[in-house]
């Protein structure tokens, strides 16, 4: 049975992204040490809005995941079971992820001056193959080229996925406290005297470590199993009311934890606003609104994928100048147009590249 699609996820997606390419943007004057009145859409009283709204996506990730598979991955082998799923999550990341690499390696490759060598060992090619290549950035030079730190993430979420379900399905409450506590405990580890072996190891910085990010997939998966449910007045209230304070107010609480709060009342107040829209689509027309948040939604793998280098390329030939607040405003929206047209074209020749090739494959089969 087909399920009813959940046009919050596609707002939930579409605001995680502009954001985050809103904060790169922003982050890109100080990198290029481009000066004047810009947009600064960098830090709130309690964290940056970067780490906030990748817990968003990671939220949305285990959601939507969860909403789509929960009845599914019954069986190993056949339509619905894990290697399907498996599948399914191979082909929406790696071929897209491939191809736009693979030009901007060469876009480096010319940079720099020489083919190989640019990013180190001809090892670190593995971390790239695997996709983990932004993830590991922080071990030291790779041959990182596109996405983020976060692509890294959810593959390592994808692989857990089929036992986080399992897990999910038949103990939640043991799975929750479980999640809660490593959670807790990476979180207060530098605290912990009994923590100093594993705090010289692990040096990944905390927002980025694969526990922080399970927190956030995890509660998405426990938002879409209440369901809609909870996206009623009664939440939605004291999600805006819990917001504007962590926003405004700094707080003596660690900013992991704040960061997770904050994500779950954006993720409340986006569904309710998109819950709402769509119980007046008989009274009122939503023309530009969906057209601008279906557009978001289905290039936002690929804006991910592309935005740091249209971004960092196109203010490099600004370093040293001075910016009005206006300026910053009409040139985010032109990185944003450009961004968004590279993002269209990336797309296009991925599914061409991905039909051609699985049609060649069935027609050698037969």
């Amino acid at each position: 049975m087909k399920k009813e699609r959940r046009n919050e996820y596609d707002l939930i997606r579409t605001v995680s992204t502009l954001a985050i390419v809103l904060f790169h943007y922003s982050f890109a004057f100080i990198q290029y040490g481009v000066g004047g009145k810009y947009i600064y859409f960098m830090q709130y009283a309690n964290g940056a809005w970067g780490a906030l709204f990748v817990a968003v996506f990671f939220m949305l990730s285990g959601s939507s995941l969860y909403y789509n598979w929960c009845d599914r991955l019954t069986s190993v082998k056949g339509k619905g079971g894990i290697l399907d799923f498996y599948k399914k999550r191979w082909l929406a990341i790696f071929p897209m992820f491939y191809i736009a690499w693979f030009i901007f390696y060469m876009i480096n490759a010319i940079d720099f001056g020489r083919l190989w060598n640019w990013g180190g060992s001809k090892a670190n090619l593995l971390l790239t193959l695997l996709g983990m290549d932004g993830y590991f950035m922080y071990r030291g030079l790779n041959y990182y080229t596109v996405g983020e730190w976060f692509l890294g993430a959810i593959i390592m979420l994808y692989i857990m996925y089929p036992l986080l379900q399992l897990c999910m399905k038949k103990l939640p409450v043991t799975g929750t406290v479980l999640v809660i506590l490593l959670f807790g405990l990476n979180t207060a580890r530098r605290m912990i005297p009994a923590f100093a072996a594993y705090n010289e190891r692990v040096v990944i910085s905390d927002n980025i470590n694969i526990i922080t990010c399970l927190m956030s997939f995890w509660t998405g998966m426990l938002l879409a199993r209440l369901g809609r449910s909870i996206i009623k007045g009664m939440t939605v209230i004291p999600a805006v009311i819990i917001a504007v304070i962590v926003i405004t107010v700094p707080l003596p609480v660690s900013m992991l934890i704040l960061n997770q709060l904050l994500a779950v009342c954006i993720y409340i107040i986006l569904s309710f606003i998109s819950i709402c829209i769509d119980g007046h689509r008989e009274s009122r027309h939503f023309k530009v609104y969906d057209s601008l948040v279906i557009f978001f939604s289905r290039y936002s793998y690929a804006i991910f994928l592309l935005h740091h280098q249209i971004i960092q390329r196109g203010m490099s030939l600004f370093t040293g100048s001075e910016f009005t607040y206006t300026l910053s405003i009409l040139y985010f929206l032109l990185n944003l147009a450009g961004i968004s047209c590279a993002a269209v074209i990336l797309t296009k020749v991925t599914d061409a590249i991905t039909s051609a090739f699985q049609g060649l494959l069935s027609s050698h089969k037969e």
